[in-house]
């Protein structure tokens, strides 16, 4: 009994000492690294069917009957856009203005709106690639290795794209265009193995690289990593869509450096990353972009997520942000594409309201809302 007395002391040790060398982490944004999330898609599919945990105790499990009300009822539109509303991810590109009656959403500016960010417009090394628009405006934030149940979710009529925030794509894509990300520096040797001529239309840059949890570096050293990996690719056909910062201040900070010190850069899109409870200043956010460097938008993670302390979106709230941001992204030319967060089965923190994969791998109601 003493023995096992003294190993408990050793462990509580431990861990406090572990929680102090580890210091504190932004509340803007998800503390899980993500780096390695799909590192085993490719190659190792069917060894992930067995081992995926799947969380049975979400109340997204069944699909909910969606409500009738309104969606924009809620959420305060003067909201400012570098409130503190949090992060995370990447997405792909469908630069679509197929919709001849596109009217683009000019939410008033708030006080943060008129900073004075740069109007970047990097000199292109090459004339810009397409998108590959196919008219389908959503994509599948993907980090399953599972994909017995990908064509389920890829036979969606919206949905056009996946990623899997590494240079990964599954084998068979179902005919969705993959989109393969530089995460970070521990992914450059995959990246530049696999993304060659051929492998892909577009690629994506950086994920959340003003968050310490996350690719972490200097908006110098990413200009670094995109001129040597990222722009050349642009020669071969690639569609080069910028890192995606968190929707903060910092992030704005963060992507204003990058595009000042980006000379000579080619970046045909610009991403970002938005957890909230308010769909106006998702909307705001993403129009406070489109308006400072004129290139299209892309999402590749949202929720309806509180990271700042409040309360968390009840489903039928989820819902209604869900309602309000699909309505502005499927209306707005220059909003190419948009990646929700949740086709999985640990939501790694997110509310799991916002759940996109049922216990029974079939999309929930949320995931009809966005995915048609």
């Amino acid at each position: 009994m003493a023995a096992l007395k003294l190993f408990n002391v050793l462990a509580l040790a431990s861990v406090a000492l572990l929680a102090l060398q580890s210091g504190p982490t932004s509340v803007n944004a998800l503390t899980t690294n993500r780096a390695h999330v799909a590192r085993y898609v490719a190659g190792h599919e069917a060894v992930a069917v067995a081992k995926r945990k799947r969380d049975t105790s979400s109340s997204s499990g069944s699909c909910k009957p969606k409500p009738t009300a309104s969606a924009t009822s809620y959420g305060d539109s003067s909201t400012t856009v570098s409130s503190s509303y949090g992060d995370s991810g990447t997405p792909t590109s469908s630069w679509s203005s197929s919709s001849a009656g596109d009217v683009p959403y000019t939410p008033a500016p708030s006080s943060s709106s008129t900073s004075t960010y740069p109007s970047a417009t990097p000199a292109a090394t090459s004339a810009p690639a397409s998108s590959g628009s196919s008219g389908k405006k959503w994509g599948l934030a993907w980090p399953n290795g599972d994909t017995s149940y990908l064509s389920t979710f890829a036979a969606r009529p919206n949905v056009g794209f996946l990623y899997t925030w590494s240079p990964y794509l599954p084998t068979n894509l179902y005919g969705l265009q993959g989109v393969p990300m530089l995460w970070g520096y521990d992914q450059i040797s995959d990246f530049q193995n696999l993304v060659v001529a051929g492998y892909a239309n577009h690629v994506l840059g950086m994920n959340e690289p003003n968050e310490p949890s996350q690719s972490n570096m200097s908006p110098s050293d990413g200009v670094a990593l995109w001129q040597q990996y990222i722009n050349p690719l642009a020669q071969k056909g690639y569609y080069l869509v910028s890192p995606a910062c968190t929707n903060d201040q910092t992030g704005l900070d963060w992507m204003a450096s990058f595009f000042q010190e980006c000379t000579g850069c080619q970046i045909d899109a610009v991403a970002f990353h938005f957890y909230g409870t308010d769909a106006q200043a998702f909307i705001s956010y993403a129009t406070q972009l489109y308006n400072t460097y004129k290139k299209p938008i892309w999402v590749t993670e949202f929720a309806d997520q509180s990271f700042s302390g409040g309360a968390q979106a009840t489903q039928d709230e989820v819902y209604a942000f869900a309602t309000t941001v699909a309505n502005f992204v499927d209306s707005t030319s220059w909003f190419e594409v948009a990646f929700p967060f949740g086709v999985m089965s640990d939501l790694q923190g997110v509310n799991t309201a916002n759940s996109l994969l049922s216990s029974d791998d079939t999309p929930t109601s949320l995931a009809y809302d966005y995915f048609g």
